[in-house]
């Protein structure tokens, strides 16, 4: 099973924030929006496609994340640089979650995926527990 992990640092010091449920929609939403800009056509990018274009919204917070499985130097810039402010994507996940909220297309493009508005507001609530003083948040997976 993938794994999506949630980490806040504040003060050098870094610990995990977790999910209630199992994240792993959430992941595939992640996922798919990555793969928007190479048009692929599954529900869950067509979503993000519609997030970008039909809503105006930057959804590069929501897709700034990396592999936790480090395997050289490279994975190890890449997986640091995945930290990001944590406020700057809580507020994308609040703008996000209320797109989805209002647009009309959002249930069917859901379906199969209907704990995604969940997710995103535990992951906004996380979001604020890190911001909270400045922190920084850092999204990340594991493939099983």
């Amino acid at each position: 099973m993938s794994t999506l992990t949630v980490e806040t640092a504040r003060d050098g010091q870094v610990r995990p924030l977790a999910f209630t449920r199992d994240p792993a929609p959430l992941l595939g939403l992640m996922a798919f929006g990555v793969a928007e800009p190479f048009g692929s056509q599954h529900p869950l990018t067509i979503l993000v496609r519609r997030l970008k274009r039909e809503h105006g919204l930057d959804v590069a917070p929501l897709l700034s994340y990396y592999d936790r499985d480090v395997r050289d130097a490279e994975d190890r810039e890449k997986l640091a640089a995945a930290w990001q402010d944590a406020a700057a994507l809580r507020d994308c996940v609040a703008a996000v979650r209320a797109a989805i909220a209002a647009d009309p297309e959002a249930p069917a493009l859901l379906a199969g995926f209907e704990t995604i508005p969940d997710l995103l507001a535990e992951l906004e609530a996380l979001s604020e527990t890190a911001a909270r003083g400045g922190g920084r948040i850092r999204l990340s997976f594991t493939l099983a």
